[in-house]
């Protein structure tokens, strides 16, 4: 008659785990917050699995690409996030000209077209990597002219180890509204928080 009872306390205490476990785990942006965060609705989802959600959302003229990466732990996260900046270090380097001659030797991207990079620790200890650069209408980096330039984005990248999830969140506005108010956009990065 024990043994009946602790199997059924076993089972059911099982049960409760692995509901419980499905009700707290984190799915898109849920284990995330930061101000206006709510405003933004989905647009696209690209990808969205166990470990790894990529997706689009809108607010009005603003965007919000994201992608989380989850199950990781803080090497892998920190890996990942350093793959990231380089890669977009990497479209501003200076490079070889394809035809070097007369009028240039190198591709280079003025000075004003440049990344800025930069990190910062918000009030809860979270360390916050991020950049500012400019996007051209499909949503890249890279463009060296003011043609070209549309967005102007502000990219962050973060590690949860609560939660052993990796963001990388890019805050993607039309370039003159940004640069009628950087603050405003620089000022978010302060409210991000895991939870």
């Amino acid at each position: 008659m024990k043994l009946k009872v602790f199997f059924i306390i076993t089972i059911l205490l099982l049960v409760f785990i692995v509901l419980f476990g499905r009700i707290k785990s984190c799915k898109q942006l849920s284990c995330l917050t930061m101000t206006n965060l709510n405003t933004f609705k989905i647009k696209n989802i690209y990808q969205e699995d166990k470990n790894d959600f990529r997706a689009l959302y809108s607010s009005k003229d603003d965007l919000l690409r994201v992608e989380v990466k989850s199950n990781i732990d803080q090497a892998t996260a920190d890996q990942y996030i350093t793959a990231n900046i380089a890669q977009i270090k990497g479209l501003f380097t200076d490079a070889l000209a394809p035809y070097p001659g007369v009028v240039s030797d190198t591709v280079s991207c003025g000075q004003k077209y440049q990344p800025t990079f930069g990190q910062t620790t918000n009030k809860d200890g979270l360390e916050i990597n991020y950049l500012i650069a400019y996007l051209n209408t499909n949503l890249t980096y890279g463009s060296c002219n003011d043609a070209q330039i549309v967005y102007k984005g502000f990219a962050a990248y973060f590690y949860c180890p609560k939660n052993k999830q990796a963001f990388h969140l890019e805050l993607i506005v039309p370039r003159k509204t940004f640069e009628s108010s950087p603050k405003t956009y620089e000022d978010l990065l302060k409210t991000i928080k895991c939870n």
